[in-house]
């Protein structure tokens, strides 16, 4: 299975939300800001109950069990998260799960494939706009990669290893730094030299 991409920068982040909200609507986009601002894998955001969120705006954060490593993970309510989850209980305020589906009458957790399909679906549109931009090469979108732009877009923010390393609960730096990586995008820009190198062009496109 191919590694996923995150995004490379915060323009390449909003082209992600807008494109999910412009194909899925306002649950999709919001799925993507939660699950890069909490840094969380998205087993763990969709397990996530309104019950825990209502009772969350009077403590200022709440915890989960990561379903991966069992750890426990505190999740801190930013200004953002709470402009976002209030808008979500004002338009569902019977819902069970944050991110609900009702498919087939049944009320359920959204489900991780349909999340995936979504992220895959943007895939067009940030080659488009990697192109509009004079990127070449493609890119390869997952719900992983929201995760791992939460924690580049943090890291181009001057966040510390250190402290990305605690807030996706890794054992290791080592892990942390694997996860920053992003060796196949960043070759495109290797290619793209080689034009330059080898014949002389200046032409990107």
């Amino acid at each position: 299975m191919s590694r996923v991409h995150s995004a490379r920068n915060k323009d390449e982040f909003n082209v992600i939300l807008n494109a999910l909200e412009r194909n899925h609507g306002l649950q999709a986009r919001w799925l993507a800001e939660l699950t890069a601002l909490w840094a969380l894998r998205i087993s763990d955001l969709l397990a996530i109950k309104t019950q825990q969120i209502d009772e969350s705006f009077a403590t200022g954060e709440f915890s989960i069990i990561e379903s991966k490593t069992q750890k426990i993970k505190v999740i801190t309510l930013t200004p953002h998260a709470i402009k976002l989850l209030s808008q979500m209980r004002e338009l569902n305020p019977t819902a069970i799960y944050l991110f609900e589906s009702r498919y087939g009458g049944k009320r359920r957790a959204l489900s991780r494939k349909t999340a995936w399909r979504w992220m895959s679906q943007v895939e067009p549109d940030v080659i488009k706009w990697r192109r509009s931009c004079g990127r070449l090469g493609g890119v390869n979108l997952g719900t992983h990669s929201l995760r791992k732009s939460g924690s580049r877009l943090r890291q181009q923010a001057g966040v510390t290893l250190e402290e990305l390393q605690q807030l996706l609960n890794h054992s290791k730096p080592e892990t942390t730094i694997n996860y920053l990586d992003n060796n196949e995008q960043d070759l495109v820009d290797t290619f793209v030299a080689g034009d330059r190198a080898l014949f002389g062009s200046e032409n990107t496109n």
